[in-house]
């Protein structure tokens, strides 16, 4: 009998977070679980750190599967391996370098089953050196709007990690993320779900802590494999519209987070270079929708525009040092 939910973890250098995240899996007061880790040939001592956890966890031991990779293959790749290893009825993404509350698996499936729901929302904990922040979902009240509102990625979030989904839809070939798309991975996945799923409902509380401290994460540092993941998103999305004939539909719905990628993303760089690579991006889009940005968001991308480049840079270096400013503050 396949178990209730699988969760899968793919694992690469994660060192001083993995024990933490290993623990809050295995104390869950759900039961009926099955644990799949992929270890992404992590080049430190993560798989002896969780190996030394499971050890602590005997009761586990047949529920809880390692899956080694002779070489790195990126987190899509890991992720997609984790899937296909699974059983359960229902699945949950977890990081390696977050953790969870006791209860979040418990409460997650049981509005699964009470209201019969492809996908499960919960809030997100957004956790800092110093203090943490909630970060609220609104899930639409209609079917027909959860496509559009993940597109938007505005109050309904393209996040995995918050989220139990239903494996058969999670298993739909449209559903699974293309080998190489490390960054914007959440949101291709989230896109296609919505697209799918017949019903998504949401538990009011928060249960998922999202470590922003891990210097390593793929997040923290945007070069120009960032840049190139947000185009082959966004493509691939056009795409996916194109041969359901709704791009016209949704067309003018793109235009506004198309834009917002591009400018966080040039918030983000420290690299001239890439700004002005990357200065036409959405060149369309940009000159429909850049009146609905804020105040900052409009000055990088004129910057950029009128290839003020070292303006851009000192502008990017203000930014960087006002949100260390405003942290500290917190």
């Amino acid at each position: 009998m396949n178990p209730k939910v699988s969760i899968l973890v793919p694992i690469y250098s994660v060192s001083q977070y993995i024990e933490k995240c290993a623990i809050s899996l295995f104390e869950q007061t759900f039961h009926d679980i099955e644990f799949i880790f992929v270890n992404d040939a992590t080049p430190d001592d993560s798989m002896e750190k969780l190996q030394k956890v499971i050890e602590n966890f005997p009761d586990l031991r047949n529920q809880i599967r390692i899956i080694h990779q002779k070489i790195n293959k990126g987190l899509a790749a890991t992720r997609n391996i984790a899937l296909d290893a699974s059983q359960g009825d229902y699945i949950a993404v977890i990081d390696s370098d977050d953790y969870i509350d006791r209860d979040m698996i418990e409460i997650l499936y049981a509005k699964a089953i009470e209201s019969n729901s492809d996908i499960v929302v919960s809030d997100i904990i957004f956790e800092y050196n110093d203090h943490e922040t909630v970060i609220h979902e609104k899930v639409p009240e209609y079917q027909k709007d959860y496509f559009s509102d993940m597109i938007l990625n505005d109050h309904f979030h393209g996040f995995l990690c918050n989220k139990l989904i239903r494996r058969n839809l999670y298993i739909l070939p449209e559903c699974r993320v293309p080998e190489g798309l490390n960054y914007f991975e959440d949101r291709y996945v989230m896109t296609r779900l919505c697209y799918f799923a017949e019903k998504i409902s949401k538990v009011d509380k928060a249960f998922y802590h999202y470590v922003q401290y891990n210097s390593n994460a793929i997040t923290k540092t945007k070069n120009r494999m960032h840049f190139e993941n947000v185009i082959r998103f966004w493509n691939d999305l056009d795409n996916f519209l194109k041969v359901r004939d709704e791009f016209i539909k949704y067309k003018s719905v793109m235009e506004l987070p198309k834009v917002q990628s591009k400018i966080n993303l040039f918030i983000d760089t420290h690299s001239s270079q890439l700004r002005k690579d990357y200065r036409d991006l959405f060149f369309e889009e940009e000159t429909n929708c850049i009146q609905y940005f804020k105040r900052g968001e409009k000055l990088m991308l004129l910057l950029v525009r009128y290839r003020m480049f070292a303006i851009a840079q000192l502008f990017h270096i203000y930014l960087i040092f006002r949100h260390k400013k405003l942290l500290n503050k917190q």
